[in-house]
């Protein structure tokens, strides 16, 4: 592992740095990675694609020089002209967005599917504080949590008000495994209906496009998305033979159930 060369592309400048930061001096401490912060959101990024790279997923568009093609930071375009093994991109959902470009970012999602090639893309439901929306750990409501219409646009104060985990350097590893198997479970739950935690050959076979679909369907019928953060299966991503073995054999230790 230690050849890997990680870079995450976030869209804020705090909330997903920190994050990341704490997940990997907690869990895996040795390993190498950087963060550019993009500070514009997923839609904007769809448009800007629509625009300039319109068959981005049928060219195999690499999106480290895309980005540097907007940057004007010498030091943000030396962060994108390194060489990594995997590269993640990690937005938000935003369904309040007043510009929506869900079917781009729908082929973004279907391109952006390995770390290790094109990238990887991660969206949170209904935006990255949703890592921490438990007021227990095991939670058995967080199945059915759901983020309604009416509190999109304050939901990082619902989730200030609500969370036990607001502070993050408290993040001990058996917190992060338990956060992680809880938002697999609820990934799961949405995709089959099971609030359980899936095999480790179907966590592989998931494709995050469906998770995405079902999520457009609860938002345009129901007013909500489920609550749910995949940035977080980073640390199933990482190892996932040993993450899944563990979860298996020490699963009492991290507060899952």
């Amino acid at each position: 592992m230690s050849n890997r060369n990680l870079l995450f592309i976030v869209e804020g400048e705090a909330d997903e740095p920190t994050f990341i930061r704490r997940l990997f001096r907690v869990c895996y401490a040795q390993q190498t990675y950087r963060t550019y912060t993009y500070k514009t959101n997923l839609h904007t990024l769809a448009k800007r694609l629509e625009d300039d790279y319109p068959d981005f997923d049928e060219d195999e568009a690499d999106i480290c020089l895309v980005l540097r093609s907007y940057e004007s930071s010498d030091t943000k375009r030396a962060i994108l002209s390194e060489k990594y093994t995997d590269v993640f991109l990690i937005f938000d959902f935003e369904p309040q967005h007043d510009s929506p470009h869900f079917e781009t970012i729908r082929r973004m999602l279907n391109y952006f599917q390995d770390s290790t090639s094109q990238g990887k893309l991660f969206i949170n439901y209904p935006m990255m504080q949703s890592y921490k929306h438990f007021s227990v750990l095991p939670d058995p409501l967080f199945r059915d949590t759901k983020a309604m219409i009416t509190d999109w646009g304050r939901y990082k104060q619902i989730v200030g008000c609500i969370s036990a985990y607001t502070d993050t350097t408290h993040y001990t590893y058996p917190i992060f495994v338990s956060l992680t198997a809880h938002h697999i479970k609820k990934a799961n739950y949405i995709l089959t209906g099971r609030y359980s935690l899936p095999t480790l050959d179907e966590y592989c076979s998931w494709n995050l496009t469906d998770i995405f679909e079902k999520q457009l369907v609860y938002k345009n019928r129901d007013s909500f998305v489920y609550v749910l953060n995949t940035c977080i299966f980073v640390l199933a991503d990482y190892q996932p033979t040993s993450f899944f073995r563990q979860l298996r054999d020490r699963g009492n230790q991290f507060f899952i159930d």
